[in-house]
This record gives C-alpha cells, structure tokens and sequence, in this order.
C-alpha cells in the first residue's frame, strides 16, 4: 500500500499552505494541479480498492472547488505570475501537462495576463491620485481655448471634441504602456530555481524601482493567506465543520472573524517601529493633505462675493 506516499504527500502540500510566515499564495496553482494530478492517478488506480474509494469522494470535493478553473479567483493566477521563477512558462507547462489543446493553452494564458494588466490599470489609477501635491491649477475650457471670458479662438463645442479626442488618446497611451510593463517583465530572464538564496519579497523589494507597480501588486498579493480553514479539514469525509447558522454569516461578520483570529493567534506584538518607508510615506501623505487645504481655502476664497464699502 501507498498510504504513507500518499500521506506524506498532502502533508507536504498542508505545510506549504498552511504557512503563516512565508507568501504562499504564489503556491495555490501549482499546488492545486499537483493535487488533481496525484488524485486523478489514484482514482484510476484498481490495485487498493479502498483507496480508489477514498481517492473518488477526495475528487468530487476537489472538483467542487476547483473543478472549475473560469470560477477561480483571479489573483490565484497572478500570484503564480508574479513569482519571477515561474512567470507564465510555468503556466504554459502546466496546462499542457493536463493535455490542453495549444488553442485552449493560448487562451488561458492570455486570459491570466489580461487579468494582470486590468489590475495593473486600477493600481495604476490608486497611484496616481496618491502622486497628487497639488490642485491649485485647474484647466478650464473658457481660460485658454475661448468662450465667454476669454472672447478665444475657438467655439465651445469644438473646444469640448478637442478634449474628448484627447482623453481618448491618453487612455489608450495609458493601456499600451501598461502592456508593455507587464510585457517587459514578463520578458526579462526567469530566476533559476536552483539558486537557494532567492527570497520572493527581497526581490521584489529590490525591483520597487524597476517594476513600481507591479511591486505594488506583488505587495498585496503575498500578503495574503492561501486559506482560513483548518488543514485537517481540507478533505474531511465526516460531517459539515460549518453548521447551518456559521455558514450564513455576512461577508463583514466573517471578514470581523477571520481577522480577529489572525490577530489572536499573531506571535508578535500587534505595534512594531515604522520604517524609513513608511515615514516618508507619512510626510507624503500630509503634505498632500495640507496642499489640499490650502488649494480649498484659496477656492472658497475666490468664490465668495466681494462687498462694495
């Protein structure tokens, strides 16, 4: 019998999962293929009877939640992405090993990136509004390109096409610069998996200037967990863990929940010194914020009547 293979096997994958000191969630694809080709292996499998049982109520759970790869969570794809060994090469020999056809491997893969880029244009968008330091200048169609107060060149509805057409061509300027960040990245040389000294976040950390954005993302993305449930119930073949009342809770309740718990069960202390970072991020902040004022005490200034003595 294999039950200590396979055992050490899905204990393997529980410990890498299950890691709450490590990103993890650049390991929930390949994880997830590993653990459909294993139980698709054993399922056909007619050398132990009891574990083909066993193998065939693990798929239908299996295939309950990840049977689907279109009713993923995106950023599953993404975090594998942003994992500089693995890129989309990795995906590609994934989905070929599971004997996809080039047509469906194509569009999966193109499918992953789109979604990289679309989060890449809302970070992108978060960005630029936090780069803001001042409004004090407000273009106006009337100032410079004619109208009531100018007496300018140009009519207003002409003057209106004019800045249509032009934030139409800013935002597909914008798109393809985004393309070609994400294809940059994703054209620059894969890390070697045999280099053992490789730390995701350090390199991610080191490419901030390089990659801004997509640091951001990758920030973001590896902070978060692979899963809140109990590894030992990952494959429970007993009873509902969740009853009826739990299960109905409100997505604020369980985000309450999940962070509550994180929170009680953290080895360190909730309070830790901010770093050089997080300081000159401080000051940015507040000086954007004092710019703001200002540029609102000057509007409300010029917009309130004058009296005549």
């Amino acid at each position: 019998m294999n039950y200590n293979r396979d055992s050490e096997f899905l204990i393997e994958r529980k410990l890498q999962l299950s890691a709450s000191k490590s990103p993890s969630s650049q390991l929930i694809y390949q994880s997830i293929i590993a653990l459909q080709v294993e139980i698709d292996r054993k399922r056909h499998d007619d050398s132990d009877p009891i574990l083909k049982e066993v193998e065939c109520a693990m798929k239908l759970k299996f295939g309950k939640y990840w049977g689907n790869w279109n009713n993923m969570n995106p950023l599953i794809f993404i975090g594998n992405i942003l994992n500089p060994k693995n890129k989309l090469q990795m995906m590609k020999v994934i989905v070929k090993k599971l004997g996809r056809t080039p047509t469906s491997v194509k569009e999966f893969v193109d499918s992953a990136k789109q979604s990289l880029e679309t989060l890449l244009t809302e970070y992108k968008g978060i960005n630029d509004i936090l780069n803001v330091e001042s409004q004090d200048m407000q273009i106006e169609c009337d100032d410079g390109y004619g109208g009531t107060s100018g007496g300018g060149r140009l009519g207003g509805g002409l003057c209106d096409e004019l800045f249509v057409d032009m934030e139409a061509q800013n935002e597909e300027e914008q798109l393809q610069e985004i393309s070609n960040k994400v294809d940059k990245y994703l054209a620059d040389e894969i890390e070697k998996r045999s280099n053992q000294s490789f730390n995701l976040l350090e390199w991610w950390k080191g490419s901030k200037t390089r990659y801004t954005i997509l640091s951001m993302i990758a920030k973001d993305v590896f902070t978060i967990s692979c899963s809140t449930v109990a590894s030992e119930s990952a494959f429970s073949l007993g009873k509902r863990v969740v009853d009826p009342f739990r299960s109905s809770l409100s997505p604020k309740m369980v985000e309450a929940l999940v962070y509550t718990s994180d929170w009680l069960r953290a080895e360190f202390s909730f309070w830790k010194d901010p770093t050089d970072n997080d300081l000159e991020l401080y000051k940015e902040i507040e000086e954007i914020a004092k710019n703001a004022n200002v540029s609102q005490g000057r509007a409300n200034t010029s917009s309130s009547p004058s009296t005549l003595v």
